[in-house]
């Protein structure tokens, strides 16, 4: 199964990976960015893993890699392709964040 990142995902990555290397550096960054890869691919080996998360969004779950949370769920017009929401710090206010982009309707 492929996993695709919407744009707000994106952007928290982008966003880790600034803080991430300002704050410790670039080895730091590609260390962390490794086992974010290995939690991605947990989540297409089994699109059930982590936690359930419905209360923040319908169908939605969360996967914790460290200190991240990363949220992701199936998407129907993404022909059934994990899709990863958002990759937070778990001491966000999860219940304040946007899971959509505005242009995923």
């Amino acid at each position: 199964m492929d996993i695709r990142l919407t744009l707000l995902a994106r952007q928290d990555l982008e966003d880790l990976r600034r803080f991430t290397i300002d704050t410790w550096g670039q080895e730091q960054w590609r260390r962390y960015f490794a086992g974010i890869v290995l939690a991605f691919e947990r989540v297409a080996r089994d699109g059930r893993c982590g936690r359930p998360r419905s209360n923040l969004r319908y169908g939605m779950r969360s996967l914790p890699y460290q200190k991240h949370l990363i949220f992701f769920e199936p998407i129907d017009h993404a022909e059934g392709e994990i899709v990863i929401l958002r990759i937070v710090h778990q001491s966000r206010n999860l219940a304040a964040l946007a899971y959509r982009d505005q242009a995923e309707g």
